[in-house]
């Protein structure tokens, strides 16, 4: 049995981790160097991460994970702002933008493509509960599919980042949540 992991020195080699990746990006992280940052010796850090992939995937974990709120402020429409709003701040303010780095690097690394996806899982999970509530309170037909709404709620985000590189001001994700809501709660032509 391994001895117990120390949440301090944990917490330092994950910020002097993060410090990094938003300096210099996943190519230019060197293990050596985060451990000379977080004042550890390498052999401390690998004993807690075996590989460059498992600590950045823990740094994602922890700077996206930690940060999954669905809100229930009551009403469908605010709770989406909310969390599109949430998802615009993680992604283009901060050190959240590191996510642009990280997808791009994650075709050659199936460790860092999983931490990833459970990141955007997870994210997804809280669109779900928001929109099962918005169910629930009759805000939204049953029969709308979930994550195709998700995609439209989040794609514009992702496009920006991703593919246009063009900024997305945070006054658009209230006109992206009222556009996708507005297509939903139309009435379905039938065949």
């Amino acid at each position: 049995m391994g001895r117990p992991r120390e949440h301090g020195v944990d917490e330092k080699i994950l910020n002097a981790a993060l410090s990094r990746l938003v300096r210099w990006g996943y190519a230019q992280l060197r293990v050596d160097d985060v451990a000379a940052d977080a004042g550890v010796a390498k052999t401390t850090l690998y004993r807690r991460w075996s590989s460059k992939e498992a600590l950045v995937a823990d740094v994602v974990r922890r700077l996206y994970l930690d940060r999954v709120r669905a809100t229930d402020l009551g009403d469908l429409r605010a709770d989406l702002v909310a969390l599109v709003r949430e998802s615009h701040e993680l992604l283009f303010d901060g050190p959240g933008h590191v996510v642009e780095d990280l997808v791009r690097e994650s075709g050659a690394s199936r460790e860092l493509a999983a931490a990833i996806r459970s990141t955007t899982d997870a994210r997804r999970r809280a669109f779900r509960q928001v929109m099962n509530r918005g169910v629930a309170r009759g805000e939204l037909d049953p029969s709308i599919d979930h994550e195709l709404v998700i995609d439209l709620l989040v794609g514009p985000l992702w496009t920006r980042l991703l593919v246009t590189d063009t900024p997305l001001a945070k006054d658009d994700v209230e006109t992206i949540v009222d556009a996708v809501m507005d297509g939903v709660s139309r009435p379905r032509r039938r065949g």
